[in-house]
């Protein structure tokens, strides 16, 4: 299988990767509705780290497709995006901060290059800087920033399908493309 191959599978990754992200935010909003369902937390707990797993290979795949359009500030945003990610999944709330901070450079990373549609690009900004206050503020917190905090996970991980989906589908701008322009 070709490098290329690779990466364009890493799409669907990442498609993939915020479906289950998604349906993770669903469940803690039925649990805040309906209150804790064993079986709802056991499906939450099974569904994340097969969507990290799976998001971790999609940014991979995501950065790599974009690489050499993005230069310096799309490898910090990468670098914090999945060293913030992989910690957050191991429980540090903290590193949250630091990945929803790579995440928005991420996509300020990806409109400077065109790499992928830029709309996807600002959805990615938008939804990492409203995600990023909820991920550490919302525990106590009254009920509405809670489901405020559902809803800006859910537009960042919706972002993160589109760039996933344009990967997958081949709908980035070929990377000769981006290097002619330069």
């Amino acid at each position: 299988m070709k490098s290329s191959d690779l990466i364009r599978w890493s799409g669907l990754a990442a498609v993939i990767a915020a479906a289950l992200f998604i349906v993770i935010q669903l469940i803690t909003l039925t649990i805040l509705l309906f209150g804790q369902e064993p079986l709802l937390l056991l499906v939450r707990a099974v569904i994340l780290p097969l969507g990290g797993a799976l998001l971790v290979l999609g940014m991979t795949g995501l950065y790599a497709r974009q690489a050499e359009a993005t230069h310096v500030l799309g490898l910090v945003g990468f670098l914090l995006a999945l060293i913030g990610t992989v910690l957050a999944l191991s429980g540090n709330a903290w590193a949250n901060l630091g990945a929803y901070l790579g995440w928005a450079l991420f996509g300020v990373a990806s409109w400077e290059a065109r790499v992928y549609p830029p709309s996807a690009a600002i959805l990615l900004i938008f939804g990492a800087a409203t995600s990023a206050p909820f991920s550490t503020l919302v525990v106590g917190a009254p009920s509405v920033f809670v489901y405020m905090s559902v809803g800006a996970h859910i537009l960042f991980n919706v972002a993160i399908a589109w760039l996933g989906f344009a990967l997958f589908s081949g709908r980035s701008v070929p990377a000769e493309q981006t290097r002619n322009e330069e």
